[in-house]
């Protein structure tokens, strides 16, 4: 399987690609979408509002390369941009609404940024049977935002950082989104990718 991970100027593109081989996948790095190929990896280390105005005149290439068949992977930033849009330093930036709600600083009395291992505990939900064994493992966080006003049906796991509960992984028809980085999560996140493989191959 062919994955092409998208080079927006934020991002651990060579850890992600890495691990990805490691599952069985050849990799590309680069800076436009395409549709020769079975997945399309948004990667997420950075702001809302930079990548946001990255998408903001390709919205609709991405919106056509997903009709087309290519399963997309968010990875933290990569997952928020796919809510409808974000909250970041006052200013609102559009997503690619492809999950139903938007995202906002976690109000915790915690330290922010929520950096290091938390659980992931599976919500039941239907669309997410493929990635089950994931269920209670802790996989590697470092962020400051999160989803709200979700649809809890695309929800598969939901995470803890003080007293905040919030979604960790979604998936919606083609669409797969992790708060949490695979690519930084040892074996638990060789696992999800391995999941990811079995999951593309349905």
């Amino acid at each position: 399987m062919r994955a092409l991970i998208v080079n927006y100027g934020v991002g651990n593109l060579f850890s992600i690609a890495n691990s990805l081989r490691k599952a069985g996948f050849s990799t590309t790095i680069a800076s436009e979408p395409a549709k020769d190929v079975d997945l399309i990896v948004l990667p997420g280390v950075g702001t809302f509002k930079a990548v946001a105005k990255y998408i903001k005149d390709r919205v609709e290439l991405f919106n056509d390369i997903l009709r087309s068949g290519v399963a997309f992977l968010g990875i933290c930033l990569g997952m928020q941009v796919m809510y409808e849009y974000g909250f970041e330093g006052g200013v609102i930036s559009k997503g690619l609404s492809w999950f139903r709600g938007y995202v906002d600083k976690m109000s915790v009395s915690a330290k922010l940024p929520h950096i290091g291992w938390s659980r992931i505990v599976y919500t039941s939900s239907a669309v997410c049977s493929e990635f089950l064994d994931l269920d209670g493992k802790y996989m590697y966080f470092i962020h400051s935002y999160i989803a709200y006003n979700y649809d809890p049906s695309t929800v598969c796991f939901t995470s803890k950082y003080g007293e905040a509960n919030f979604p960790s992984m979604v998936l919606k028809d083609r669409i797969i989104a992790t708060q949490f980085h695979p690519e930084k999560s040892s074996y638990n996140g060789m696992l999800f990718f391995k999941d990811l493989a079995r999951w593309l191959k349905k």
